[in-house]
Formats: structure tokens, sequence, C-alpha cells
């Protein structure tokens, strides 16, 4: 097994805190007196959110935090956990996106959506090509 660079660790690090902020912001979202205070195009979304979309969101980042600590521990495990939480990913924004929050003045939506969108992407592919074959040979 050879050892990872530093790279490897700042992305791990910096993906994990990433998904613990989502992790955060799924458990505010739970908080109706949190979401009030958020601005109207995330309230709609939230609101417009059926169940399986906040299955979807909670996959994403719980997903996404355990993807990172598995990768952390140089786990191969990492790359279905982060799949998964791709996989959350894409459907909890093509849902906000369905839902047209950019024409509800969301503009900030799409941008995070997106933004969550290239950072779920970016750590599996990034699990696939280090941890699939610098780390476990």
């Amino acid at each position: 097994m050879t050892k990872p660079s530093i790279m490897f660790w700042v992305i791990s690090l910096l993906g994990l805190l990433w998904n613990v902020l989502g992790c955060f912001n799924f458990i505010m979202q739970r908080d109706p007196g949190a979401v009030a205070d958020l601005p109207l195009a995330y309230q709609l979304v939230i609101a417009g959110r059926p169940g399986w979309v906040t299955a979807a969101f909670f996959i994403a980042v719980f997903g996404g935090a355990l993807g990172c600590v598995l990768m952390l521990l140089r786990r191969a495990t990492a790359r279905p956990a982060l799949f998964l939480s791709l996989i959350g990913v894409l459907l909890t924004t093509g849902h906000a996106l369905w839902l047209g929050a950019a024409a509800t003045g969301g503009l900030s939506v799409v941008i995070s959506s997106g933004m969550s969108v290239a950072v779920a992407a970016g750590l599996v592919w990034y699990t696939h090509r280090k941890l699939g074959l610098d780390l476990l040979g």
C-alpha cells in the first residue's frame, strides 16, 4: 500500500467538512423556525420536497460524510458510499431545479446545487482514481 499524498488528505478532509455542513443543513431544515429564516426560494424548495427527495437528501449528505470518513481510512468502500451520495445529490438537485427555483429568484439555489453536484462527482472521481489504483494496488 502506497503512502497517500498531502493532497489526498486535504481533499478527504475538505470533502468531509463539506458533507458535515450538508448534514447540519439537513438537520436545520427539519426545524420550521430555521426554515422560516431562509430566503423565499429555499423555503419553496423545502416546502415542495416530497418524502423521497428528503430521503435522497439524507443519503446525499450522510452518505457523503460516511464516504469521506471511509476515504480517510483508505477503504475501498468509500467509492460506493460516495457514489450513492452522488445519486442522492442528483435527485435532490433535479427536484429543486424542476420546482423552478431559478424562476422564483433562487439563483443561489441553482449555484449551490451545481456546487453540490460538482463536489459529489469530484469525490467519486477522485476515490475511483486514488482508491482504485494507488492505495489498493
